[in-house]
């Protein structure tokens, strides 16, 4: 079935959920988490936490193209929010390569709900619904006429071998979608708001009306679709919480409304040795009660989307699908919700909470269930690994990473990578180019133009020392620079000359 042994020849369906902007104090089996989530603590104790896993890049298209594609933004060409400033490619272009088409190719019927975020297709710029209806699609072409072949693209799920629903775009929480406000209709349901300050909002018109509640309907729909046939599935979720907009059904937002948390190590924290380049996402006027509020929104939206994992999962037991299943749960990245002085939504830091992500692997034979993986991973290295799942051969999973599956079976390859890089190029218009690269417990931070960022993750887990200033830290910065410049050149990153003139000149 892989690459590497397995106890079984029989091929695995594989089911994976991911979430968006999800930090990993937002999942209880992480040392930092606030929130229960009893289905991820039981996947956790089936299967293999990862505590150093890195997104690619702190932005959903970037990050979400890296899954699919299995390679670094600057060699898939998304390496911000598609149709903003910044963005090379705005609708991801079909190829062999594109894990759904490798796995048809092995055999496996590939489906697919939830945000995509990596294009709106034909029928969108067709479509005047779209337009009108659907968040961001004009948001960034008041000034520029794109050009044709961005309206005649196959850039949706079923148009790259899924099978399932196309939601283009970013969809602002999935509200607005033709299938959505059928499903509504069609269950003599309506969506009804409570509306709080800033992107939070109480859903009283119960559970079954959320979003998160339709699109496990749709999972679930789509494996009792596909679970009779000889092939083996592929079924991926995506989730638009819990990013904002925070809306909550009522039962939920109780377990959490009166919860006060202590302010982050970092709120209040000087900002003299730090890039300015951070301004551009911090509201220097917040106060802790605000962040608070929007706190207990986003636990409990977690909480909700924990208990839909667990429908699905369930599901697949009641129809003795679990025990042939392989499941992977992640994050495209972060969130900041106030940390270092008042930051909000991810890009223009590579701080641990926008950066880290979480990682939890359950295989039926695990051979490490239980246990907690130290080893760096990143989203590449997910697309390698669903792949090796699916029996791919190595040559052709192989991208910018390499499969996780052999650690969660109990290898020990003595080649594993020693770091691991995230990179970002700003949002929105806002063009800003960085890399973050992490070596054992140092962290360095390379930004284009402002001051660069040094961290001792195991002295400094807030990293709010930044050692890059001090003269006494000389050294262990040019290690970390050479460190950077040599993994650039591994991985042909062509910002490495660039890189090359700006910091490391003798």
């Amino acid at each position: 079935m892989s690459t590497s042994e397995s106890k079984s020849d029989a091929p695995m369906n594989i089911l994976f959920f991911l979430t968006d902007q999800h930090a990993k104090h937002a999942v209880g089996c992480y040392p930092e988490g606030r929130v229960e989530t009893p289905a991820l603590n039981r996947l956790a104790r089936e299967g293999v936490v990862f505590d150093n896993a890195y997104t690619t890049c702190p932005v959903c298209s970037p990050a979400r193209a890296s899954i699919q594609t299995g390679l670094y933004p600057n060699h898939h060409g998304m390496q911000t929010n598609i149709f903003q400033h910044g963005c090379m490619i705005h609708e991801l272009p079909d190829s062999p390569q594109l894990m759904s088409r490798r796995l048809t190719e092995a055999g496996y019927q590939a489906a697919y709900t939830g945000k995509w975020h990596l294009g709106y297709g034909k029928k969108s710029f067709e479509d005047p619904y779209f337009i009108r209806n659907i968040d961001g699609i004009d948001a960034h072409r008041d000034d520029i006429e794109y050009p044709d072949f961005y309206r005649q693209g196959s850039s949706l799920p079923t148009d790259l071998g899924y099978i399932g629903d196309d939601f283009p775009g970013h969809g602002g929480g999935g509200h607005s979608y033709p299938e959505y406000l059928q499903y509504l209709k069609d269950n003599g349901l309506e969506h009804k708001i409570k509306d709080g300050p800033g992107q939070i909002g109480e859903i009283v018109s119960g559970k079954e009306s959320a979003v998160a509640w339709f699109l496990t309907e749709r999972t679930i729909s789509l494996i009792d679709q596909m679970k009779d046939q000889e092939k083996p599935f592929f079924m991926m979720l995506n989730f638009w919480g819990p990013h904002f907009p925070a809306l909550v059904p009522t039962e939920y937002l109780d377990r959490y409304r009166n919860v006060n948390y202590p302010p982050w190590e970092s709120f209040e924290e000087d900002q003299s040795d730090k890039p300015r380049i951070h301004n551009a996402k911090r509201d220097k006027n917040v106060d802790w009660e605000t962040i608070n509020e929007k706190l207990r929104y986003y636990y409990a939206f977690a909480d909700f989307i924990d208990d839909q994992i667990n429908r699905v999962i369930q599901h697949l037991e009641k129809n003795g699908l679990y025990d042939s299943t392989a499941v992977i749960f992640s994050a495209d990245h972060g969130d900041s919700l106030g940390i270092h002085n008042g930051l909000t939504d991810k890009s223009f830091f590579l701080y641990e909470e926008t950066a880290s992500i979480p990682l939890i692997i359950r295989t039926p034979d695990c051979e490490r269930a239980g246990s907690r993986e130290q080893r760096f991973a990143n989203l590449t290295d997910v697309y390698s690994t669903v792949l090796d799942i699916a029996g791919v051969p190595q040559e052709q999973h192989e991208r910018d990473g390499r499969s996780l599956l052999p650690l969660i079976q109990g290898a020990s390859p003595s080649d594993w990578p020693e770091r691991v890089v995230a990179e970002s190029s700003g949002i929105a218009h806002c063009l800003f180019t960085s890399r973050m690269i992490r070596k054992g417990n140092i962290k360095y931070v390379f930004n284009c133009g402002d001051v660069d960022e040094l961290y001792d993750l195991e002295q400094d887990p807030h990293e709010l020392r930044n050692l890059a200033v001090e003269t006494a830290s000389e050294k262990l910065l040019k290690d970390m620079q050479d460190e950077l410049a040599d993994w650039m050149k591994e991985k042909g990153d062509q910002l490495l000359d660039q890189f090359n003139a700006i910091r490391c000149q003798a």
